[in-house]
């Protein structure tokens, strides 16, 4: 029962200098015979512990890297397809024409040169706007085109969700226009009141 009274008290308290098999030099004189060898059973049997959780963590991260490089290879292999117009490819090439309204670059909202782009579903692009007037003033927005919906200010890794969709429509076979878009005032980009263009460059067939 002192032996698990002790392990119990060391939880809180601060660490020491030094230390031996996880407590103090002062703790470990005040043991017993008996009392050490079961903290030192009682160590070793944690370390073993400890090191088949880290070989058990280190083999998921590893299995969860190869997964993503795989997904990552075969969606790049899908849009290099894509764009190079190979039959009985699903999924289309957009070309995306963002302009007006104000984005939020060097401290305040500003205005922007108009960009051009194309995107093929699967394909994540960063575009980089530019001041209207002051080069050197930029911002990159992260743009994603994945299973027929068009991402603006797309973050894979952040923790919440402030992107901009815009799903599919045979509209865009001619071209439509999206006005007056407003993204949250948390959101990378900050945009105010842009304009999208969308139309489909080259079309193949449809996911369903």
């Amino acid at each position: 029962m002192r032996l698990i009274f002790i392990l119990l008290a060391l939880s809180t308290l601060a660490s020491c200098a030094n230390r031996i098999y996880g407590i103090s030099e002062e703790q470990w004189a005040t043991l017993s015979s008996s009392e050490r060898e079961q903290m030192i059973a009682h160590h070793q049997e944690m370390e073993v512990l400890r090191e088949q959780r880290r070989i058990e963590e280190a083999k998921i991260t590893v299995e969860q890297e190869k997964q993503t490089l795989l997904e990552m290879e075969s969606r790049q292999a899908h849009v290099e397809q894509i764009y190079a117009q190979e039959p009985n490819i699903q999924g289309d090439l957009l070309r995306v024409t963002i302009r007006s309204g104000e984005l939020y670059m060097h401290g305040k909202h500003r205005s922007y040169r108009p960009v051009s782009f194309r995107i093929a579903d699967g394909e994540q692009k960063v575009i980089t706007f530019h001041h209207s007037q002051k080069r050197h003033y930029q911002i990159d927005v992260a743009v994603e085109y994945y299973n027929g919906v068009l991402s603006f200010d797309y973050e894979r890794n952040n923790r919440y969700d402030y992107r901009y969709d815009l799903a599919y429509e045979p509209a865009w076979r001619h071209g439509k226009y999206y006005k007056n878009i407003t993204l949250n005032k948390h959101s990378h980009s900050q945009a105010r009141n842009i304009e999208i263009i969308v139309e489909i460059a080259s079309q193949h067939h449809r996911y369903d």
